[in-house]
């Protein structure tokens, strides 16, 4: 039986600092969900945490061009490339044009393990010498790559040489040289445990993006010893700074390096100012032209005034980020949403959170955005497994805000394949349309869904169709080829993100 789980989605307003200056308390809004006396242990509701983006291997047709389909699903190697060097693109279908660009991908995996295999040879045979050292100036010698570039090379093939589950799924071509990367560099977990994870993640890691790899694995080191991930942060705290680098045309770059928490309510603040600027009549300058020009206002307190009203919508049901007014707080505050269990906020675990737009973070940093005395609460059921939203129904085309709030703060992101597009700055979207003639309620959580603006459009125009499974709530999307694409929602309990997990179908076999 389905149960309802305490997932708290919180929203924090912006920079501290600047509340203090203004008088004003900055201001927090959480999502939470109610926590039902049965329940004995409450799981977190992973938003942002590295959404699973699937793309299912749909059998290709069976024709009596079987051979091709052959060679398109063949493991990659010598035979493979011989055979893909023959293809004349031309000649091909447009879902074989697909599957052949995915089979050149898989062989250039291919390649890379065999580089991999001869650097990890050479960084062994001088290990305890001098030379040992040098082999990435060599290496960026020969390829006529930058140190840093070469560094990269030798990251992945050390790496690989110690995991050989990284060196398959390079061989295999389930993943490529930046995937390698993330999964052998990505955090301190000990090599053991980053072993698990790999082998949890193997059946997922073709259609895993490197982003998603690298908030799996930042989560699992944060679940795995969650006071070292606090010391970590802590130690990395104390390394923050600001850089200001002249560049070109009378420019420079301002770069901050900030805690998790802290970058996420500088930018929020910033982005807030930029996306009200942008939607001004007659404004001409890009999105990113009003952030700069928002932080520079900000820095040098020359921003003009940021109060507003109201949350607007546009016809098509778009939340739009324009300084809201949010229930129980001061007007005109960016906000930052974050993901909790209420286990965790209760002091009984210590599960990652997720932040976002960054990703997992510590139960402690978490807690901290919590305890703001501004926060305000708003409950959302899901499924502790599947993390299927339960909500009410409208018979309306525009979802009511707690609606509205909901699907977002379940989505996350937008839900095409590999899209990290925060949803709050997305539409959304009826999977199945919206008939005005239909009686019944279609406003629902099961048929509502964040996509971003530009896959909004590839299903609206561009030939893309997605269905999805009410009881699992995965989405099926199909291209115009004819391909399936699966991506999975977040699932409330980390530890049970694998059993939700259909995974992606078998491989075709002609």
């Amino acid at each position: 039986m389905a149960r309802s789980v305490g997932a708290v989605a919180g929203v924090i307003s912006p920079v501290r600092g600047s509340a203090r200056r203004s008088g004003r308390a900055p201001e927090l809004w959480w999502e939470s969900a109610a926590v039902p006396a049965s329940v004995g242990s409450v799981a977190v509701d992973t938003v942002g945490a590295g959404t699973v983006a699937e793309r299912s291997a749909e059998p290709m047709p069976a024709s009596a061009d079987a051979p091709l389909h052959a060679l398109l699903d063949a493991p990659p190697g010598p035979e493979a490339a011989r055979g893909l060097a023959a293809l004349d693109p031309a000649d091909l279908d447009d879902l074989s044009l697909v599957e052949a660009l995915a089979a050149w991908e898989r062989l250039a995996a291919w390649a890379q393990a065999g580089s991999a295999r001869m650097l990890a040879e050479s960084l062994e045979r001088t290990r305890g010498s001098s030379r040992h050292e040098f082999v990435v100036d060599e290496v960026a010698a020969r390829l006529g790559l930058s140190r840093a570039a070469a560094e990269q090379h030798v990251t992945v093939a050390h790496g690989a040489h110690a995991l050989p589950e990284v060196a398959d799924a390079l061989a295999e071509g389930a993943v490529d040289r930046r995937k390698a990367e993330a999964l052998v560099a990505t955090g301190r977990l000990p090599d053991d445990r980053r072993r698990e994870v790999v082998r949890e993640l193997r059946p997922e890691l073709e259609h895993l993006t490197v982003r998603q790899i690298r908030d799996r694995l930042r989560r699992a080191e944060i679940a795995a010893d969650p006071e070292g991930a606090a010391e970590r942060h802590e130690s990395a705290r104390r390394a923050r700074h600001v850089t200001l680098e002249p560049v070109d045309d009378a420019m420079a770059y301002l770069t901050a390096y900030l805690p998790a928490d802290d970058a996420a309510r500088a930018f929020a603040r910033i982005d807030d100012q930029a996306r009200r600027a942008r939607s001004g009549a007659g404004e001409a300058r890009g999105l990113g032209e009003c952030r700069a020009d928002a932080m520079v206002g900000l820095l040098t307190g020359t921003a003009g005034s940021t109060d507003s009203t109201d949350v607007p919508d546009d016809a098509r049901g778009r939340a739009v980020p324009s300084s809201p007014v949010v229930p129980g707080g001061a007007p005109g505050t960016a906000r930052v949403h974050v993901t909790v269990a209420a286990s965790t906020l209760l002091g009984t675990d210590d599960l990652p959170a997720i932040l976002a737009g960054h990703g997992p973070i510590p139960a402690a940093m978490a807690r901290t955005l919590a305890t703001d005395p501004d926060a305000v609460w708003q409950r959302i059921l899901t499924d502790p497994v599947t993390g299927v939203l339960t909500d009410t129904s409208s018979r309306s085309y525009r979802p009511g805000r707690a609606l509205r709030a909901a699907v977002v703060a379940r989505d996350a992101t937008c839900r095409f394949p590999g899209c990290q597009v925060p949803a709050r700055y997305a539409d959304l979207d009826h999977i199945e349309p919206f008939d005005p003639a239909d009686d019944r309620a279609q406003t629902t959580g099961d048929n509502l869904h964040v996509l971003c603006r530009t896959h909004h459009r590839a299903k609206t125009v561009g030939g893309w169709d997605v269905v999805r499974d009410p009881h699992s709530g995965v989405t099926t999307w199909t291209s115009p080829s004819g391909r399936r694409y699966r991506r999975s929602p977040h699932p409330a309990d980390p530890a049970a993100g694998s059993r939700a997990d259909p995974g992606p179908d078998p491989p075709a076999r002609c």
